[in-house]
This record gives structure tokens, sequence and C-alpha cells, in this order.
């Protein structure tokens, strides 16, 4: 039960982050082309189906890579609600704590971390490769 608790607090947490990114993202598909399908006879969920969502994926994209980093370091959210005592809710940053200052396990602790680094750059590296080969 403190497993869904956390769920719906990081829910709560980065809705607000994720909202304000695809709204600038609505914002940003011009009115021009809005219109033109209309006047082709586009309905209005055509139009959102058809022009509006194909042309959010770069922030679709973007707010999963964001969202997943942030859920492999949400260590805050947990220790704060269950505590580390919590065997339900062990995520990979509170294992590295407990190993590590709990256990005196610095060594474990180092190869948590490391293996978090590298969980994340296996998702991070591709992508920003290619976002700095569109950009040339």
């Amino acid at each position: 039960m403190a497993l869904t608790g956390v769920i719906l607090a990081a829910v709560w947490q980065m809705s607000g982050y994720t909202m304000a990114m695809f709204l600038a993202g609505i914002r940003g598909v011009s009115e021009e082309l809005r219109e033109a399908a209309r006047v082709d006879g586009a309905t209005e969920l055509g139009v959102y189906r058809r022009i509006v969502l194909p042309q959010l994926r770069p922030i679709t994209l973007s707010a999963m890579i964001v969202l997943g980093h942030i859920s492999l370091k949400i260590f805050d959210l947990v220790f704060a609600m269950a505590g580390p005592d919590n065997a339900q809710t062990v995520v990979p940053g509170l294992l590295v704590y407990t190993q590590g200052f709990r256990s005196n396990d610095f060594a474990v602790a180092a190869a948590i971390a490391v293996i978090m680094l590298f969980f994340v750059a296996l998702v991070i590296i591709p992508y920003l490769w290619t976002q700095l080969r569109e950009a040339r």
C-alpha cells in the first residue's frame, strides 16, 4: 500500500511539469496548419489526431526521457513518505542510501550508483545523439 501512495505523489509532483511541456508544444503548432486542415474538411478531433499529435512527438519523447530519468532518482519522495526501512518501496536511490550509510558497504552502494548511471546514459545518449544530428 505504501508504493501506491508514493506513485500517486510522484504523478502529482510531475504532472504540472509534463502539462507545461505539452501546453508549450500545442501552442507551437501553427494556426495556419490547423485552419488548412479545417478547410480541407477535417473535424476538430481529426485536426488534433492528424496535425497536432504528430507534431508533439519530440515533446512526448522528451517528457518520457525526463520522467524516466527522474523515476530512477526518486529517492527523496520515497524517503520522505515511506522511510528507508519499508521493504515495499525499495528503489535504486534508496538502495544506494541503505547500503552506503546504513550498512557501511560503500563499495556496493557505489556499484549500484554506477549501474544507475549506466541505465540513465543508455536512454539519454541516443536521444542526445539524434538531437545533435538533427541540429546540424
